[in-house]
């Protein structure tokens, strides 16, 4: 009886170790060089959305953001940040059918004193949708929606980048 009451600690333990033996590890913690380790976002406002999910996505990952260059040992600059519309096909009369929407952002990591860790890298999404002309509100929620999904979505690629960084070390 107790063997068999051990038996689930037994194999969730081994699952554990199995997948921390391949590399396994969690969403939103990423393996980052230790230079990073109090970083200051330049560049991007921390209450914006993007910054909000920058932030915590490093502070996941056990980065200490920081408000000062003077506090930090790595600088995260957002050089560029811009989300734009673009209209792809239209009906007959000119009325607008769909659009795209991109996201791009170019950003580079050095130390406070000058050494660049990464330099400047571009990461851009775009992703289409219909217009509803009949229902503008609805589609200008899924118009945010899709927004949120590709900020979400440049955050992780930027911290993909950041942790290819950590393993080259």
């Amino acid at each position: 009886m107790t063997r068999s009451h051990h038996l689930p600690t037994v194999l969730v333990l081994l699952l554990a170790l199995t997948l921390s033996a391949c590399g396994f590890q969690l969403r939103g913690q990423a393996n980052l060089p230790p230079e990073m380790a109090r970083t200051q976002i330049q560049g991007l406002s921390e209450y914006s959305d993007l910054g909000r999910d920058l932030r915590r996505l490093l502070e996941g990952s056990g980065v200490q953001v920081v408000p000062s260059a003077e506090q930090a040992t790595a600088i995260l600059d957002i050089i560029t940040n811009q989300a734009g519309r673009r209209v792809l096909s239209v009906q007959a009369g000119g009325k607008v059918q769909e659009y795209e929407l991109i996201q791009r952002l170019v950003f580079s990591v050095r130390t406070t004193d000058g050494r660049l860790l990464l330099e400047p890298q571009e990461l851009e999404l775009a992703r289409e949708y219909l217009y509803d002309r009949f229902d503008p509100l609805a589609s200008g929620s899924q118009e945010g929606e899709i927004r949120a999904e590709m900020r979400r979505d440049i955050t992780q690629l930027l911290m993909l980048r950041l942790q290819a960084l950590g393993s080259d070390g």
